[in-house]
C-alpha cells in the first residue's frame, strides 16, 4: 500500500502540467479550436512524409545508443528500450533509471552506465548547440520578413509597471517583499543543508567522504576509458555522431511537412529556425518529458518568430506532438512490458 502514494507523487508534476495547460487551452478556446478544425482539414500526403520522418527517427536513437555503450544487447531490445523511454518519461526520473537499469543488466557498471548515458548525451549537446546558435542568429531576419513581434517584446514595460504597483507604490509593501524572500531564501537553504547532511551520513559521515570521493573518481576514469575505447572505434563513432546530426533534422522535416498538411506553406529553412529556436525555449518551462511545454514553445515559437495565426501554430503544434510523441506511447508501454518480460531492465 505504500508504494501508491510514493507513485502518486512522482507522477504529481506530469499532473500538475496537465492541469495547467487543459487551463490555458480552455483560457485560449478559440485558437485550440481553430487548430482542431486545421487538424481536421490536413493533408494526409503531408501527413505520411511527417510519419515516414518520425519512424526514421527510431533506428537512428538505436545507433545512437549501440554507438555510445562497449556492450553488445540484441537491436531489438535496443529498439524497444528506445520506445519504452519516451512513455515512461512521463514520470520524472524514471528514463533515466530505466536506460541505467538495461545497461547494467547488459553486464555495465553502475559508473560505466553513466558514463555511457553521458556520453550519448554529450554527442546530442555537441551537434546540437551549433544548430540552435545558427537558428537563434537567423531568427531575427526571419521576424522582420515576417513582421511578428515576439510575446515578450512589450515584456520591459510591463514589468516595469507591474513592479511599480507592486513597490514603488507602498515602501510597507517593499519591506514585506524583502522580508518574505529572505525568509524563503534561508529556509530553502537550510532544507537543503539538512538533506545533504542526512545523505552524507546514511554513506558514513564527513570523515569518509574525501575518499568516498577518490573511489568514484578512480571508478569514474576506469569506467570513462572503456567506453571512450568503444566509442571511438570508427563504426560505434560514426552511428553515434552522424546519428546524433541527422535526428534534429528529421524532427525539422516532420514539422515542415506538418506545416504544409494544414496549409501553412513554410519553407523549410524557416521551419528550421522555428524548430530549433523553441528546442532552445522549451527548457525555460520545465515538465516531465517536455509534456505540454513542448506544445507551447513550438506554437508560440510558429506565432512569434514566422508570424503563423494562433489557430495555425496550434493546430502544427498539436498534429507535430501526436506524431513524435502522444502516438508513440502505447506502443512504448507495450515495449516496456516486453523488456520487463525478456527480463532485460
Amino acid at each position: 500500500m505504500a508504494a501508491v502514494p510514493a507513485a502518486a507523487r512522482k507522477a504529481l508534476p506530469t499532473v500538475v502540467c496537465t492541469l495547467l495547460v487543459a487551463a490555458a487551452a480552455v483560457w485560449q478556446r478559440d485558437a485550440v479550436l481553430t487548430g482542431v478544425h486545421a487538424l481536421a482539414a490536413a493533408d494526409p500526403r503531408w501527413l505520411l512524409v511527417a510519419a515516414l520522418a518520425t519512424l526514421a527517427l527510431w533506428p537512428t536513437s538505436v545507433f545512437m545508443l549501440r554507438g555510445s555503450i562497449p556492450a553488445r544487447p540484441t537491436t531489438g531490445q535496443l529498439f524497444a528500450l528506445q520506445l519504452a523511454v519516451p512513455a515512461i518519461g512521463l514520470v520524472p526520473a524514471a528514463s533515466l533509471l530505466l536506460r541505467l537499469r538495461f545497461l547494467r543488466r547488459t553486464g555495465l557498471s553502475h559508473t560505466g552506465a553513466m558514463v555511457s548515458m553521458g556520453l550519448m548525451g554529450f554527442a546530442a549537446l555537441m551537434v546540437r548547440v551549433p544548430l540552435v546558435v545558427v537558428a537563434v542568429l537567423a531568427a531575427p531576419r526571419l521576424m522582420s520578413r515576417t513582421s511578428a513581434q515576439p510575446p515578450w517584446h512589450d515584456l520591459g514595460a510591463r514589468t516595469s509597471g507591474t513592479w511599480h504597483h507592486l513597490v514603488g507604490e507602498n515602501p510597507w509593501r517593499t519591506a514585506l517583499i524583502m522580508i518574505a524572500t529572505l525568509i524563503a531564501a534561508g529556509v530553502a537553504a537550510a532544507v537543503a543543508g539538512l538533506v545533504l547532511h542526512r545523505r552524507v551520513a546514511a554513506q558514513g559521515g564527513w570523515r569518509r567522504l574525501p575518499a568516498r570521493l577518490r573511489h568514484a573518481r578512480s571508478d569514474a576514469e576506469f569506467a570513462w576509458k572503456a567506453v571512450a575505447t568503444t566509442a571511438f572505434r570508427p563504426r560505434r563513432a560514426a552511428a553515434l555522431w552522424i546519428c546524433a546530426l541527422v535526428q534534429p533534422l528529421l524532427m525539422v522535416v516532420a514539422l515542415w511537412a506538418v506545416l504544409h498538411a494544414i496549409g501553412a506553406n513554410l519553407s523549410l529553412p524557416d521551419t528550421f529556425v522555428v524548430e530549433l529556436v523553441t528546442v532552445a525555449l522549451a527548457p525555460l518551462l520545465p515538465s516531465p518529458n517536455g509534456v505540454a511545454t513542448k506544445e507551447i514553445t513550438i506554437a508560440a515559437g510558429l506565432t512569434a518568430v514566422a508570424g503563423l495565426t494562433a489557430g495555425v501554430a496550434v493546430g502544427a503544434a498539436l498534429r507535430f506532438r501526436l506524431l513524435t510523441f502522444w502516438c508513440q506511447i502505447p506502443l512504448g508501454l507495450a515495449s516496456f512490458a516486453y523488456l520487463n518480460h525478456r527480463r532485460a531492465i
